[in-house]
C-alpha cells in the first residue's frame, strides 16, 4: 500500500509538471494525491494508536489535514506553509478539549493527547509535498525523494530483524535517489544533495519502521483484546495504511528543504 502511494504521488507530480491545459489543471493530480495521503493518515492513525474515539479523531485529522492542504495550495508566495503553525495550535486545542470531554477520570488521557498531537504533526507534514511542488524549478527533488522512499520501504519490509533491514533501508534510499538523479534530465539537485537526501530519507523510513512497528503489533489499551473480529480487521487495515503513509508524509519535509537548497546554496 505504501509503495503504491509513493508511486502514485510521484506519477501525479510528474504529470502535474506539464500544464497541458493551464496551471489550474496541472495541479489537480498532485492535489488529489496529497488529499488521498491525508485521508489515509486520518483513517489509519487513530487505529494505530488505539484511540478511544477513533472516528472523532479521524474527523479531526481529516479536517485539519485538508485545511493545511487548502492553505498550501491557495498561498500566493513561498514558503506556502505559513498557515501550518496556526492550524497546529488549533488542532492542539481540539485534542485537549476532546480528551477533557471524556471526563477527568478517563484512562490513558496523556497518552491519547500525545498520540493525537503526533497524528496532527504527521498529517500536516504531508502538506510539504504540495508546497514543494509549488516552489520554483523542476520536480527533480520530489521524484528523487519518492524514489528513495520507495526503495527504502522495499528494504524495510524484508522478513529480517530490524538490525538488518534498517541499514539496508538507508542504502536503498541512497540507491533510489541516485537512480532518479541519473534518470532525470538536467535536475536542479546536485549529486551531493541527491545523495544526502537519499540517506536521510532511508534513515527516516528505518526510524519510522522501528518506532511504529512495536505499536502496530501491540495493544495500547487494556480493553483491546476484547475487540470483535471485524474491528480487529479494520484496525489491521488502518495500521498497514499508516505504517506506509507516515514515512511518505514526513519525507515531504525533507524533500521540501532540499527543494529550496538550490535557491539558497546553488553549489550544493
Amino acid at each position: 500500500m505504501a509503495l503504491v502511494g509513493a508511486l502514485a504521488l510521484g506519477a501525479t507530480s510528474l504529470l502535474g509538471s506539464y500544464p497541458l491545459a493551464g496551471e489550474a489543471v496541472a495541479v489537480i493530480p498532485v492535489a488529489l494525491a496529497t488529499a488521498a495521503l491525508v485521508g489515509v493518515l486520518a483513517f489509519g492513525w487513530p487505529r494505530l494508536t488505539d484511540s478511544p474515539q477513533r472516528w472523532l479523531t479521524s474527523i479531526m485529522l481529516f479536517v485539519f489535514g485538508l485545511a493545511g492542504m487548502g492553505s498550501t495550495w491557495m498561498s500566493i508566495y513561498p514558503p506556502h506553509l505559513e498557515w501550518l503553525p496556526l492550524l497546529t495550535g488549533l488542532a492542539l486545542l481540539w485534542a485537549f478539549v476532546q480528551n477533557l470531554a471524556r471526563g477527568i477520570e478517563a484512562s490513558n488521557a496523556v497518552a491519547n493527547v500525545s498520540a493525537q498531537v503526533a497524528g496532527v504533526v504527521v498529517t500536516l507534514a504531508a502538506c510539504s509535498w504540495a508546497a514543494s511542488f509549488r516552489l520554483p524549478g523542476d520536480e527533480s527533488a520530489i521524484i528523487i525523494g519518492l524514489s528513495a522512499i520507495f526503495l527504502a520501504q522495499c528494504a524495510s519490509i524484508l522478513p529480517f530483524p530490524a538490525r538488518y533491514t534498517s541499514p539496508l533501508a538507508i542504502i536503498a534510499g541512497l540507491v533510489g535517489a541516485l537512480i532518479a538523479y541519473s534518470a532525470w534530465w538536467y535536475p536542479t539537485q546536485t549529486l551531493v544533495s541527491a545523495s544526502i537526501m537519499g540517506v536521510l530519507l532511508g534513515g527516516l523510513v528505518a526510524a519510522v519502521d522501528r518506532a511504529l512497528a512495536p505499536i502496530a503489533v501491540g495493544r495500547f489499551h487494556a480493553r483491546s483484546p476484547r475487540r470483535s473480529p471485524n474491528r480487529s480487521k479494520v484496525r489491521e487495515v488502518g495500521v498497514n495504511l499508516t505504517l506506509g503513509a507516515t514515512p511518505i508524509a514526513l519525507g515531504g519535509v525533507v524533500v521540501y528543504i532540499f527543494d529550496q537548497l538550490p535557491l539558497i546554496f546553488p553549489m550544493i
